[in-house]
């Protein structure tokens, strides 16, 4: 499967010094899953596919592999918090480390979405700044630029 990022990439730029995830815990089916879901609405078709084939690899490094390396992020760190075994779902414990409140899990979720989200603007706002570089790029097509969600409210424009 090809992806626009590696699982190394993703460990590398969504977490930070001192968090250790092995990059055996990012699978490149959750990597593709996140670009469908969260890059190719913004970058749209065309632009995904000639990223995919090593064009604007500024683009990809300064921009999409950040938004879509958080974007892997957000969708596993809730299955990282736990884990799954023959005993079923357990939480980590041990001697050194013990597993964190679900408050503290949910304070760090909803702050990964807002960096995720930053980041995705970040990313679409950049394309439509600098449309006549890539041109494979449509902001008709650039969900970001269309709608927006604004706490609980979602915009459409």
């Amino acid at each position: 499967m090809k992806t626009l990022i590696t699982p190394e990439q993703v460990v590398t730029l969504a977490f930070g010094d001192g968090e250790y995830v092995a990059p055996d815990a990012v699978r490149e089916t959750d990597i593709a899953a996140a670009e469908h879901r969260y890059i190719r609405p913004i970058v749209g078709g065309r632009l995904c596919e000639a990223l995919a084939e090593g064009r604007y690899a500024a683009l990809l490094d300064d921009y999409v592999a950040p938004a879509l390396a958080m974007a892997v992020r957000t969708m596993l760190q809730r299955a990282i918090n736990v884990c799954t075994g023959q005993a079923g779902l357990v939480v980590a414990d041990s001697e050194g480390a013990k597993a964190a409140p679900t408050a503290a899990a949910d304070a760090l979720q909803r702050s990964l979405v807002r960096r995720r989200r930053a980041l995705v603007r970040r990313l679409s706002e950049h394309l439509c700044s600098e449309r006549e570089s890539y041109p494979e790029y449509n902001p008709a097509e650039d969900a970001a630029q269309h709608c927006s969600i604004d706490g609980n409210i979602i915009q459409v424009y």
